[in-house]
């Protein structure tokens, strides 16, 4: 599970609940103002009811649902539970310059950054590699540029 898919499901569950990512850990915070219980960041199967309000967690919204999620999260291995970072692929110094891919037919072609109607235009990393692959995409490597795609 990503941490995405966690805090939107738990923003689902209640309006009383806030994620607080404070030094890679992934808190819930209820009512804006207590901890209640939170999942490592650095150490898988970690899971931490704060002890103050462990009485009271039970009573706490939707608390087994939460639980719930929070355990998925937490057995999630680490490298898993954040979103790759995608890129476009910047072919020529234009507007239009950008790497498109035909999700249907697969064929590339270079125009700008919108991505749909089929086209792909952001790619993790592995599609990079993947792409690289391809004898029908003519492209040198060594001289297109990568350019982060912000808040996908």
């Amino acid at each position: 599970m990503k941490y995405s898919e966690a805090e939107k499901q738990i923003k689902a569950l209640s309006s009383e609940y806030d994620i607080d990512m404070v030094d890679g850990d992934f808190n819930i915070v209820h009512n804006s103002n207590v901890e209640l219980i939170y999942v490592d960041g650095h150490e898988r199967y970690k899971l931490v009811i704060n002890s103050y309000y462990k009485e009271s967690f039970s009573n706490m919204p939707f608390s087994s649902m939460l639980y719930m999620i929070l355990s998925e999260l937490a057995v999630t291995p680490l490298d898993e539970r954040v979103e790759e970072k995608k890129k476009y692929v910047k072919v020529y110094d234009s507007r239009a310059g950008y790497l498109n891919i035909d999700n249907f037919t697969g064929k590339m072609s270079v125009s700008d950054v919108f991505e749909g109607n089929g086209i792909k235009t952001k790619f993790t990393y592995k599609d990079i590699e993947e792409l690289k692959q391809r004898a029908d995409i003519p492209l040198d490597w060594n001289k297109v540029a990568f350019e982060e795609v912000e808040d996908d």
